[in-house]
């Protein structure tokens, strides 16, 4: 299990992915023990007369600048990743590329500490699943145990979505069903985001039906989106009359919510089905 986190966290942020306080003492304390090495040898090979001991007063220092750059690059890379991932869910196509392009344009040192899980997300919602591939092949080796490891699961689910095959589609679905939630906001989302467009393109109704209370108890209003989706996209409203009388009337602001984020994502039908479901709301409201 992963430490608390470096910075303040809330109901907003969840817990972190990347700034956690084991990974930060872990790599602090490596590059520590990598200094005192090579210092050792380098008394050793010059022969200078002097102990390791008697150089303590550097390494106390250069162990406590590490420590914050450290800190640093991993709280960098925690606000990186939790862009990368809200742009991959709820994102343009121009705003996907602006941020792939930044992830380029990261300084040689902090990628070190960089995890390429982000913009491997950002290219799967583009279609691009080769650049996904790619960017998780670049990742970090440093970067990819505790809650990482979790997110790398969803990635690979969204991998699988990705391929468009029936197989594909149902191994995403079960392997995102079977993953607990992170604590993570950005990465909860993103993960519901990804089982629902599954359940979408795989059209099993019946399988919507059985994570709708999941997304629908849900506290993130983000999150219950996707039951707007997933309702009007299979009409389980007419379908089944259960449903009628377990959910109110879907509001006319959450219908354009979420049809805002379909069209970000280019879902050209769902867009239209969710229009007409405003649609149906406002000749309602003239007719009274």
């Amino acid at each position: 299990m992963e430490d608390d986190a470096l910075e303040r966290t809330d109901v907003d942020r969840g817990v972190p992915l990347v700034a956690t306080r084991t990974r930060w003492l872990l790599l602090a304390a490596g590059l520590a023990g990598a200094f005192v090495g090579a210092l050792e040898v380098y008394v050793v090979l010059t022969h200078a007369g002097r102990t390791l001991a008697s150089y303590a007063w550097i390494v106390a220092m250069v162990s406590a600048v590490e420590a914050v750059l450290v800190l640093s690059f991993l709280r960098a890379e925690e606000s990186r990743l939790a862009r990368e991932l809200r742009t991959a869910r709820t994102g343009t196509a121009v705003l996907r590329g602006l941020v792939a392009r930044r992830r380029r344009n990261v300084p040689f040192l902090a990628r070190l500490f960089a995890t390429r899980l982000g913009l491997a997300a950002v290219h799967l919602a583009d279609g691009d699943r080769e650049a996904a591939l790619d960017a998780l092949a670049g990742s970090s080796a440093l970067m990819g145990a505790g809650r990482l490891a979790k997110l790398r699961a969803i990635v690979d689910a969204d991998l699988e979505r990705a391929t468009g095959t029936s197989a594909g589609l149902e191994g995403c679905v079960k392997r995102l069903r079977s993953i607990e939630p992170t604590g993570n906001r950005e990465a909860d989302l993103y993960a519901a985001h990804v089982l629902v467009k599954a359940l979408l393109e795989l059209g099993d109704a019946n399988a919507a039906m059985e994570v709708l209370p999941r997304l629908e108890a849900s506290s993130d209003e983000d999150e219950r989106l996707y039951v707007t989706w997933l309702r009007v996209w299979f009409d389980l409203d007419a379908e089944a009359a259960d449903y009628r009388h377990a959910w109110p009337a879907v509001p006319e602001g959450r219908l354009r919510m979420a049809t805002l984020l379909a069209r970000a994502h280019g879902a050209d039908k769902l867009v239209e089905k969710l229009e007409e479901r405003v649609s149906s709301i406002a000749g309602r409201v003239d007719r009274e």
